[in-house]
């Protein structure tokens, strides 16, 4: 039974190797090179399958594209991310193009909605333009956006400008206006501001009627972390080790004071 079981697998691995052997990875290069995308994707896809990055890439551009094959844009997402998790640059370079090119199909919804006055779309507006998606980078921009959505009351918005500040990204940087927008997010409930103003409590920044810094970082740390931030939960128990007992105790009270007031449990 073992030798029929060992003759079984070497048969499917010999299989596996001949078509890998027929074909050919610089002849599917040279194909792809010249364009001649048939030929090119018969002598590929067995490379791409086995996980060869140049192959994976060539590949997925021939599904983007529609060079040779079916277009298929999730088929090629999936080839650049198999690739990008290798570290390929070219396979990250493919992906970070596409993403692009998603990004100006939604730019053509947003910029016209968030000129017409909609919170959401010049919030997320403003984020195209401080990471640049669809668009050249632009974060002086970018504040102007979030402003605008937050003075609308977009709670995502007074989060990004608190991290604008924190940054200096578009603005100079500035902690005490980084903690005040945090924290109108962070009283509303959003997860991530709660997070950053740990994170900005905890690096000594920012200050509330003199509590101490680790208190307060820990309160709203334990609070992004009950909310499902697992990086929170991390620098939660570093912060225990920074308290002593009674600083401790506070750290909790003050955690439960915080859930009360801004997420209602």
């Amino acid at each position: 039974m073992k030798k029929q079981i060992l003759l079984a697998a070497s048969l499917m691995l010999s299989i596996g190797t001949t078509e890998l052997m027929a074909a050919d990875l610089g002849k599917g290069t040279l194909a792809f090179d010249k364009k001649d995308y048939a030929t090119a994707f018969e002598e590929l896809k067995s490379f791409a399958k086995e996980g060869n990055p140049d192959a994976m890439n060539m590949v997925g551009q021939m599904y983007e594209n529609g060079w040779g094959v079916d277009k298929d844009v999730e088929k090629a997402r999936r080839f650049y991310n198999r690739g990008a998790s290798l570290g390929h640059m070219d396979s990250v370079n493919s992906l970070r193009s596409l993403k692009n090119e998603e990004y100006k199909v939604e730019l053509t919804t947003v910029q016209p909605s968030a000129e017409a006055g909609n919170a959401e779309a010049q919030n997320r507006l403003g984020e195209m333009a401080e990471f640049g998606y669809g668009m050249p980078r632009n974060p002086d921009k970018a504040i102007e956006w979030y402003l605008k959505a937050a003075d609308q009351g977009s709670v995502t918005a007074q989060h990004n400008i608190g991290r604008s500040y924190n940054f200096g990204t578009g603005v100079e940087q500035n902690f005490a206006e980084a903690e005040r927008w945090y924290r109108k997010a962070a009283e509303q409930g959003h997860t991530e501001a709660m997070f950053f103003l740990g994170t900005l409590y905890s690096n000594d920044h920012g200050s509330e009627a003199g509590k101490n810094t680790n208190i307060l970082a820990y309160a709203w740390m334990h609070n992004a972390a009950e909310l499902g931030n697992r990086t929170a939960v991390e620098i939660e128990k570093r912060l225990v080790m920074k308290l002593n007992t009674s600083e401790l105790a506070e750290a909790k009270e003050l955690a439960v004071e915080y859930r009360q007031q801004y997420i209602g449990k």
